[in-house]
């Protein structure tokens, strides 16, 4: 009897588990999107007043996930000179986001850095509203569906424990 219960929550545990990642995606996209929203508002300050070099500003901040990983990349990218982020593959590095959200990211650091800032402040200032606007729904599907894995996955595992009880 004992060992069926050790074995049922392990099983408990083991689906939970794997609820969670399953949520993961999730949790990256609302973290990336939060993180992003974040450095919009910075640089619309900083095109407003700073005006430091981009490389500069980049640097200034940390960031966290997936957003900070891409960023990193998109910096090494200016420090190398190239105009173009090769060897960054934004279908399976950004997999998390929808193939829509991947083509905003892509025309977002594409506009970044050029014109005067006149130009840039008003096309980032625009961006604004949808970046906040992503951030806030990937809030809520995170909140939404997220947290539905966690519990799906913990009710497979009670289901499974009952069986084997």
């Amino acid at each position: 009897m004992l060992l069926k219960f050790i074995f049922g929550a392990t099983m408990v545990a083991f689906t939970t588990f794997c609820g969670y990642l399953f949520a993961r995606k999730y949790r990256q996209r609302k973290l990336f999107f939060a993180q992003f929203s974040e450095f919009n508002d910075r640089y619309i300050s900083e095109i407003s007043y700073s005006r430091r070099p981009i490389k500069t500003f980049i640097s200034a901040y940390a960031y966290k996930g997936e957003f900070d990983t891409f960023l990193r990349k998109y910096f090494e990218v200016l420090e190398s000179g190239q105009t173009r982020m090769h060897g960054f593959d934004f279908k399976t590095e950004l997999s998390f986001l929808k193939q829509e959200e991947r083509q905003i990211v892509l025309d977002y650091f594409i506009m970044l850095g050029k014109g005067d800032s006149v130009s840039q402040k008003g096309y980032f200032s625009t961006i604004k509203e949808r970046l906040h606007s992503l951030a806030s729904l990937t809030e809520n599907e995170h909140k939404k569906y997220g947290n539905l894995y966690v519990k799906i996955g913990f009710l497979c595992g009670l289901f499974i424990l009952i069986l084997i009880i």
